[in-house]
């Protein structure tokens, strides 16, 4: 929804300032009538148009992540203590220093003063997903609004965990990999061109691998430009391509099915599904809905594209597990527990299980994969060296030869 900034006054005469998500600007005075405030002016955020593809980029003050889930366990916690929700809220609004924070707790409190539940008042802002909404409206509905975010402020953290240990894990290699593809250009491109000076006064025949060691030098010296605008149009077009609904799609599925990494993504896609699923359930939000909020939460599109059919079949009274038997990209693991769980009656539990199995296998296929891809990356990066270095010396071992 657009974002729109708006400046106001309240009964007492003071000024106050901040930003608003709604569908048009009528809602934004609305909502600040409501909130006993007077509208001096209101204006929609400014967007940069994008390019060569890119989505438009959108100025705009953020939560980080991070003090999402400190605010949510610790609005949970003073809830536990006895403490009413706008009491918990305004305690909040004192302590934090964080502007971002000041205005998101400002404007959900004037919509808990207007009336609103807090679910709907979560709603108005894209900083929680539909998952926390969903966990929140279930935990006002059965009274049980403290555990409720207690489990979201777990759920975000456990996810949270899940994904930086995946991608602080692939740092090292990516720094190998980038470090050695630059040292073998500095070589290409400073070194080799002065031993080519030597080769040229040596006026013999070269070896091939010396010849073809030079002629890739002359072309990168020359052509320089045309690697990187073939790297530009390449990632241009894979952009596009991750914009384009079969794009992503195909992209997905690559994801899912490649030697290697489609194992580890699969059980990281897994693991957070089992997780979303079984922290909804375990909050009271009913199977069907639930399925629905996952469907819309999954992030690889060609394990969402099943998701509609397993909940059509649900709904007609089909097992869960069964249905995602079918779809046959699912760990064996997150399958059988779900079987157990609709036996037992404690599906939420047993799916919850299953993602704890499928972290703790993630890990270990992680730190499998790097124990594999780092001492390759090291052997080829010293490979192309060594060929390199054997490429240039070869020809001045032999004149020596031929000297003596």
């Amino acid at each position: 929804m657009p974002l729109y900034h708006y400046r106001a006054s309240d009964a007492a005469g003071n000024v106050v300032q901040g930003s608003l998500e709604a569908r048009e600007e009528r809602l934004v005075v609305q909502h600040l009538q409501q909130g006993g405030l007077i509208p001096i002016r209101i204006s929609p955020e400014e967007e940069r148009a994008g390019w060569l593809g890119w989505p438009p980029v959108r100025r705009r003050t953020r939560v980080p992540f991070k003090d999402l889930v400190l605010l949510t366990r610790e609005l949970a916690s003073l809830l536990k203590a006895g403490l009413p929700l706008d009491r918990s809220l305004k305690a909040l609004l004192e302590v934090t220093g964080r502007p971002a924070l000041k205005v998101l707790l400002t404007q959900i409190l004037r919509d808990l003063q207007a009336g609103k539940s807090l679910s709907e008042a979560l709603a108005r802002h894209s900083v929680f997903s539909s998952l926390y909404i969903s966990m929140v409206e279930a935990g006002e509905m059965g009274g049980f609004l403290d555990a409720a975010l207690a489990r979201v402020g777990e759920y975000l953290e456990a996810v949270h965990e899940l994904r930086t240990t995946v991608a602080t894990a692939l740092i090292y290699p990516a720094i190998l990999a980038t470090a050695g593809t630059l040292s073998i250009l500095l070589m290409l491109l400073y070194v080799v061109p002065r031993f080519e000076l030597f080769f040229a006064e040596m006026g013999q025949s070269l070896y091939f691998t010396t010849e073809a060691l030079l002629m890739l030098s002359r072309w990168l010296q020359s052509y320089w430009w045309a690697g990187l605008a073939l790297t530009a149009i390449f990632l241009v077009v894979l952009h596009r391509l991750r914009l384009s609904p079969k794009g992503r799609l195909a992209i997905d599925r690559l994801k899912l099915t490649l030697p290697l990494v489609g194992r580890l993504n699969r059980q990281v896609t897994a693991a957070l599904f089992g997780k979303t699923l079984g922290t909804l359930l375990k909050s009271g939000v009913p199977l069907v809905g639930a399925l629905k909020i996952v469907q819309a939460s999954v992030t690889n599109r060609y394990l969402a594209q099943f998701l509609p059919g397993v909940l059509a079949e649900v709904e007609k009274g089909q097992r869960l597990s069964a249905m995602l038997k079918k779809v046959g990209l699912l760990p064996e693991i997150l399958l059988q527990l779900t079987a157990v769980g609709e036996e037992t009656g404690q599906l939420g539990e047993m799916l919850l299980s299953a993602a704890d199995s499928l972290e703790a296998e993630s890990r270990a296929e992680l730190k499998r994969l790097l124990a594999i891809m780092e001492p390759a990356l090291i052997i080829t990066m010293t490979l192309i060296v060594a060929v390199v270095i054997i490429s240039l010396l070869l020809p001045v071992l032999n004149l020596y030869e031929i000297q003596f």
